[in-house]
């Protein structure tokens, strides 16, 4: 008598909307399982059972599936029983699989379904299974279509996400206010200048884990950079179409924003976190640091040290680098690292200083001048009046529009007047959002920011204080000791020169 494995398999587990079990479907398969084996020579080794699992989606893993093969090809069993072929196979490459193990086996096999036996080590047995496999794929293509039709037009009405919650939220509408105070730290971090890297280890200490995070573990740098670009965050929809998910895998949700006939992004129904001025401001940044295709990010602040590109020589302007003193020396044990103008970027090799004593003197006036700048900020002010002005010109510019598509539902508008008004308006929000990024950056900062800058310094990472100095410092000059070299116990400050902006 041969040893079979009985195979069972439901695509939605608990998600059928009626208030029933999916794993229903999978017992009722398991006794037609046992049913079929009794009428036929053989016993069942094991049920191998796929739950919540498509067999028609390329990127979905069966993994019972897998391993009902492999105890096929190693002798294990000696044939396959289920309620139907389309239980074991929606793609033909996975009945093909099948197929290779039963034409290569030198043993009776069994390919048996209550919906019928089909004979896969004969020509007639495998073409009538593939024309099964085959019109299963085609009801499953059939299916999605439907599916992601539906989803697009959901998208399009601005309606919520379905299944899984999205990082940030506790579900399709309302946010998850922890989440969300990591979400804005992290977009005002990023901002400064901080590495997405960084706040994902900073996420990690936390113990931070997102919906998709497997147990034990923390959320990954790709689930926090898909978080911080997602669009969602400021209320605007996107649509990933099915066929590309699994193409891809997770892809970026910018590229998938959903736009009305005008160009403008569809804002869905749910609370948000950030304000699509913020959003995009964040995503330009994220871009911005992006690869080139070769050596460092484009766009990106991180270094190692602080004062590296910063700090020039005096002599023939280029940038300095930085090295570590040779360890177990006097050099190393008090300051560890230097600057230097180093001949194989350009320079003339003629100027040194230790690190740490360098920086601290820079960091010292940088922070004199921000405190100097506090001091002439007004009581009760919380931001540079400039600032706020240009932010409500926005919020102006947004409800103009808002009043145009009213104008135009209602039928006061002409087709061509509309289309003026909302160009327009548009061009006008475009030049206004460059303007808020150039009064934001703006040396001349507004006292609050000065303030809440020395207040944090200290929490800064290296790559957010080099942003900083880079909005006040144009470089810090390095000049020559002169006859005899610099003391090296003596910090001298008349040989460091700051340019500022």
């Amino acid at each position: 008598m041969l040893t079979v494995g009985g195979y069972t398999r439901v695509s939605d587990l608990g998600r059928m909307g009626d208030e029933r079990d999916g794993r229903e479907g999978v017992l009722r398969q398991r006794e037609d399982v046992y049913d079929l084996a009794k009428n036929t020579p053989c016993t069942v080794h094991r049920i191998y059972e796929d739950n919540d699992t498509s067999a028609y989606k390329r990127r979905a893993k069966r993994e019972s599936f897998e391993e009902m093969v492999r105890d096929l090809e190693h002798g294990v069993i000696s044939g396959v029983l289920a309620y139907d072929i389309d239980r074991i196979a929606r793609q033909p490459r996975d009945l093909e699989r099948l197929i290779d193990v039963f034409e290569q086996s030198r043993r009776p096999m069994i390919f048996a379904t209550a919906a019928g036996d089909y004979d896969l080590t004969t020509a007639d047995g495998r073409f009538q299974a593939r024309i099964y496999v085959t019109i299963a794929n085609k009801f499953s293509s059939d299916a999605a279509r439907r599916v992601a039709r539906q989803k697009l037009a959901e998208a399009t009405d601005g309606k919520p996400h379905k299944g899984q919650r999205a990082f940030g939220w506790r579900d399709a509408e309302h946010v998850d206010e922890r989440e969300a105070e990591l979400i804005r730290k992290a977009c005002k971090d990023v901002l400064l200048g901080k590495r997405v890297a960084t706040v994902h280890r900073e996420w990690a200490e936390l113990g931070v884990r997102g919906p998709q995070t497997p147990p034990g573990r923390t959320i990954g740098y790709s689930s926090v950079l898909y978080v911080l670009r997602n669009p969602r965050l400021c209320g605007y929809r996107a649509y990933v179409p099915q066929e590309i998910r699994e193409r891809s895998g997770r892809v970026d949700p910018v590229e998938y924003l959903v736009e009305r006939t005008d160009g403008m992004p569809i804002e869905g129904r749910w609370e948000t976190i950030l304000e699509p001025e913020e959003w995009r401001e964040l995503v330009n940044e994220l871009d911005s640091r992006k690869s080139s295709g070769k050596g460092r990010r484009k766009g990106s602040t991180v270094t190692r040290r602080l004062m590296t590109g910063i700090a020039r020589c005096a002599l023939c302007g280029t940038g300095l680098a930085s090295g570590a003193y040779q360890r177990g020396t006097v050099s190393y044990e008090r300051h560890g690292y230097y600057y230097y103008c180093r001949v194989a970027d350009g320079g003339c090799g003629k100027i040194a200083r230790s690190g740490p004593p360098l920086e601290a003197y820079v960091e010292k006036l940088l922070l004199d001048s921000l405190r100097e700048q506090s001091r002439d900020m007004r009581p009760g002010v919380e931001e540079d009046p400039e600032v706020q002005r240009v932010k409500d010109t926005l919020k102006q510019i947004r409800a103009d529009k808002a009043e145009a598509r009213r104008l135009r539902s209602d039928g006061l508008f002409s087709l061509a007047e509309f289309a003026r008004e909302i160009r327009r308006l548009e061009n006008e929000e475009k030049r206004v959002g460059e303007t808020v990024a150039d009064v934001v950056t703006t040396p001349a900062r507004a006292g609050s920011a000065a303030a809440r800058i020395v207040r944090e310094w200290e929490t800064y990472t290296v790559e957010m204080k080099r942003q900083e100095m880079a909005r006040s410092i144009e470089a810090v000059v390095i000049k020559p000791a002169g006859r005899g070299g610099a003391q090296p116990r003596v910090f001298r400050h008349d040989l460091i020169e700051i340019v500022w902006r």
